[in-house]
Parts: structure tokens; sequence; C-alpha cells
């Protein structure tokens, strides 16, 4: 494997940079679910899955950087070894459970409307 040029990559630095940010919004919001209305609190679950799924298409570019770029590799192994921490094999199956968990938040907050 060569040195990293994965995250040298403007492209790569502007992707996590756009995912931060949408993470900052989501955290700055969360503390105020409590007083959110069910519509702002179905807002606030399609910007948390809006946040999985940059997370996913990054984490999918960088599995496929992983095959060639030492420091991509080492990320993506740090990520999975996370992920098993908490009973997932990846970081895909792992996004996935939080979506459900999103999904079927929002389904009750709709059933409680």
């Amino acid at each position: 494997m060569n040195d990293s040029t994965f995250f040298a990559s403007d492209q790569v630095k502007g992707d996590l940079e756009k995912i931060f940010q949408t993470y900052q919004e989501v955290a700055s919001r969360t503390s105020l679910l409590s007083d959110m209305s069910p519509e702002e609190k179905l807002d606030h679950i399609q910007d948390c899955k809006n946040l999985i799924d940059k997370q996913k298409t990054f984490y999918t570019r960088l599995s496929l950087a992983a095959k060639t770029d030492s420091a991509a590799a080492d990320m993506k192994t740090r990520i999975n070894a996370l992920c098993n921490a908490f009973g997932y094999k990846t970081m895909m199956e792992c996004m996935d459970a939080m979506v459900e968990t999103l999904e079927k938040a929002a389904q009750q907050e709709i059933d409680n409307d």
C-alpha cells in the first residue's frame, strides 16, 4: 500500500467538513428535542438520517480507498473495531440499525400525533 493520498484529497476534506457541519447542526438541536413539536421532531429525525447517509457514502469511499491507501485502511479498521465493540460487524450494519431506530421513532411520532 502507498502513503495516504485519500485524506489529502480536497474532495475528501470537503466531504468531511460537510459531515462535521451537519453533525454539529444535528447535535445542537438534539438537546431541544423535548420542546419540539411533532413536525419538528420528524424534521430532526430526517436530518439525522441525512447525516447517516453522508456518513455511509463516506465510509463506502473509505472502504474502496482502503484497498490501496494505508491510512484509509487503518481508519476503516479502527471504525470497524469501534462498531464491533457495540456488537456490529461493520459500520454499515451499525448505520442501518441507527436508521431503523430513527424510522421507528418517526413512526411513533406519527402514531402519537
